[in-house]
């Protein structure tokens, strides 16, 4: 597959910060913890309107998805992308819109309740044993489907350069220590077909029944949530590169893993740790792996032209993978020594780990725990008044992919190449109008229209039929690739103007 759809989701973690008690956290668990979370999404949600972004339903007018998830997170989803670029712009823009509405949120509770900020943080996991993901979506051939297992090691080991990166104490011996991914401790299996209690490294569940040689969609819930652009645009490029090679069936002589869940734990705590590959012998490091994946897609296309998508990907990882064999990292205390290749500018665990170094030693007894770990979550932080990241990106020391306009234009503005373009276009259409509609899902748009009467005081006036003309119009979308063209067009015109 040469050209393939792509999209993220992401589940944010809000929380409340007063600023007469800027220190006083209440910990919460179970219940509580949920109710609470969802009160707090349910008041982002409530800014949607003021801030003028169309909605229907759950879905926006650039064509992604705004949602409160089973966690009670609040959840946004890219629309579907074919450009690694556009797809970093959408992410990014997510992040932006739920900024947008804790500032907004928080001017509006200011008045009612007293000087406190509500932040939101797109990180994967609390102190408290909790976690909340960063999923990751593509669509593969049916001969990939059959050969996942081949990626496996790929998935695994991507972290050296995807991983967010997160404090973690050893209790046992009071010392903080650190780890380079902040999903791997939450990972339980190799495959599941859950999304929480038990997770897999690929997530097997199935919404849709497949017909036979028909496309689907591969779910992964491994990864973290990435502040950095590069980070992003690196994992979702090099994951697209090894899935075209996965198609092409050019990775059916990869080794694999005999325990990948215990060693995507063990590279995570110690990324250059060796391990073993079934099959071979000697001790392998991630970045061993990664190069094996590298030498492959890199003889793949020897003979082949790749799309500019993929040329720059490929470019990326190179310069990754180069740049990482060079990082020196003192593996007792995690101090960052030598940064040749500056992967702090990329790598988000890279960054993160540079910021705290600049703090102090994490193994000397000055080193202030809670101070850490608070450093580690404003990292995650979307308030760029606040943010160790956004201070990081104002002062130049962030690699960039896009540019602000183009993430500008991804908070309002669908893609145009694939059908997320009829279902945000639709949107804005109809936000212009005196007519409402509801679209249901990613495939399928019902169009059901209210007549709003004429009368102060009435009201929407729902109904079925009207002189023999039904209400609902329903547009399907089963292609991914497909657009918005002259037909869609003239369909939903005419439909509106029955209605309006």
């Amino acid at each position: 597959m040469k050209e393939r759809i792509f999209g993220t989701e992401c589940e944010y973690a809000p929380v409340y910060q007063s600023e007469k008690h800027h220190s006083r956290f209440r910990p919460l668990h179970g219940e509580a913890l949920l109710d609470h979370i969802k009160g707090l999404s349910s008041l982002l949600f409530s800014s949607l309107a003021l801030k003028g972004y169309p909605m229907a339903g759950e879905f926006m007018g650039n064509g992604g998805r705004l949602y409160v998830d089973r966690g009670g997170h609040p959840e946004y989803a890219t629309p579907e992308c074919r450009c690694v670029k556009d797809l970093v712009a959408y992410e990014k823009a997510g992040d932006r819109i739920m900024q947008d509405l804790a500032a907004r949120t928080t001017a509006e509770t200011a008045a009612r309740e007293g000087a406190q900020t509500l932040h939101v943080f797109k990180n994967n996991a609390d102190f408290y044993g909790n976690t909340y993901g960063g999923h990751e979506n593509y669509l593969i051939t049916p001969r990939a489907a059959e050969g996942i297992r081949n990626i496996i090691p790929f998935l695994v080991t991507r972290q050296i350069f995807a991983g967010a990166g997160r404090i973690l104490t050893r209790r046992e011996a009071g010392i903080p220590s650190f780890q380079i991914s902040q999903r791997a401790e939450f990972i339980d299996q190799t495959y599941s077909d859950r999304a929480t209690r038990v997770r897999g490294i690929i997530n097997t569940r199935k919404r849709e029944i497949y017909a036979r040689e028909q496309n689907r969609r591969l779910h992964l819930i491994v990864g973290d949530s990435n502040m950095s652009e590069s980070a992003i645009g690196l994992k979702i490029g090099t994951t697209a590169l090894v899935l075209r090679l996965l198609d092409e069936g050019k990775l059916d002589d990869i080794c694999g893993l005999p325990s990948p869940v215990q060693t995507l734990k063990d590279i995570s705590r110690d990324w250059n740790s060796g391990f073993q590959m079934a099959g071979r012998s000697g001790r392998y490091t991630a970045l061993d792996v990664q190069s094996i994946y590298l030498d492959k897609v890199q003889r793949f296309f020897s003979s082949r032209t790749p799309t500019s998508d993929e040329t720059d990907a490929l470019g990326l990882w190179e310069n990754i993978l180069q740049g990482l064999s060079a990082l020196q990292i003192s593996g007792r205390n995690w101090q960052l020594e030598d940064d040749p290749g500056e992967l702090r500018r990329k790598v988000d665990w890279i960054r993160k780990l540079w910021i705290l170094n600049r703090y102090g030693n994490m193994d000397g007894p000055a080193v202030n725990d809670r101070r850490l770990k608070l450093m580690d979550l404003k990292y995650h932080d979307l308030n760029p008044a606040t943010s160790l990241f956004a201070q990081c990106e104002a002062l130049g020391l962030v690699d960039r992919m896009v540019d602000d306009e183009a993430i500008t234009t991804a908070r309002i503005r669908p893609p145009r190449n694939t059908r997320a373009h009829i279902r945000g276009t639709i949107i804005r259409w109809a936000a212009d109008k005196s007519i409402r509609v509801e679209i249901e899902d990613w495939t399928k748009i019902n169009i059901r229209a209210q007549v709003r009467q004429k009368s102060p005081g009435q009201g929407v006036h729902p109904f079925n039929r009207y002189k023999g003309t039904t209400n609902c119009l329903t547009i399907r979308m089963d292609d991914p690739f497909k657009t918005m063209d002259s037909s869609i067009a003239e369909q939903f015109e005419r439909f509106m103007e029955t209605w309006e």
